[in-house]
């Protein structure tokens, strides 16, 4: 066929792009698919290929239709689809689709073998949650900020936690380090911190924030002291729930 290097090249060059209107974000229910578990992002990206087959079909077919006109062939149409769809790729644009999703709301909540911590407890007591998971982070919060936020809103059941917001790609890529065994977690000076409990759906008031950048060991000196970063659309009681909206919630670019 004549001037087939030129439409390979052509075609290579020029491939064509899925197209997501700024109206376009994934629902809640997408987001849950994609933060659940280590490939879930893959799953649903594969899953979304899917359900678009039809019209990515399509959309191979009108390009080759505009590279064949192009080109002015005088071969036949059928044969020059069967000999060069194999060179499109089409650019399915999904980190549009993804930068189109409202950041997440989500919590780095800090676990103890203490297990929780409790409205009528003494945030001084030794050997307790209170006092273990302060001095694991007191390198970036002072002790007054920390018994303040204790003291206004530690219920039953409750757990320190930095709340942040983040894209839905860097909470997953976040969780996936997490699982994979990241040593130390970043949180940079202005991170809002509390108690909150998911159990009861209650928490705190979150006005006070790392004084400065802070690195958190991620492995305590038992299996229980550890982390995790939680969305905030995965607890049972969500701080959505409980105070009702979450914008005053702050970006902050938490990283391991």
């Amino acid at each position: 066929m004549e001037k087939e290097q030129d439409i390979i090249d052509y075609i290579e060059n020029n491939q064509p792009e899925f197209y997501w209107d700024q109206r376009d974000y994934l629902s809640k229910e997408d987001v849950m698919k994609i933060i659940s578990g280590e490939e879930g992002i893959h799953t649903f990206y594969d899953e979304l290929l899917d359900l678009n087959l039809d019209y990515i079909s399509d959309m191979e077919h009108e390009f080759l239709n505009n590279v064949y006109n192009e080109f002015d062939l005088s071969c036949d149409y059928d044969e020059f689809v069967d000999k060069f769809l194999g060179y499109v790729c089409i650019d399915f644009n999904f980190k549009q689709l993804l930068n189109n999703t409202p950041d997440l709301t989500a919590i780095l909540v800090v676990y103890s073998n203490y297990d929780c911590c409790n409205s009528f407890n003494n945030p001084k007591e030794p050997e307790s949650y209170l006092s273990d998971v302060f001095k694991r982070v007191k390198t970036g919060v002072k002790r007054k900020d920390y018994e303040f936020e204790f003291y206004n809103g530690a219920y039953g059941g409750s757990l320190f936690c930095f709340a942040f917001k983040t894209d839905v790609e860097t909470l997953v890529d976040l969780k996936k380090k997490l699982n994979n065994g990241a040593e130390y977690i970043y949180i940079p000076k202005g991170t809002q911190f509390g108690f909150f409990s998911s159990f009861q759906g209650a928490g705190s008031v979150f006005e006070k924030t790392t004084y400065r950048n802070m690195k958190l060991r991620i492995s305590g000196e038992t299996k229980y002291d550890t982390v995790d970063i939680v969305a905030d659309i995965e607890q049972s009681y969500s701080m959505q729930d409980v105070y009702g909206t979450t914008s005053w919630i702050l970006d902050q670019s938490i990283t391991t």
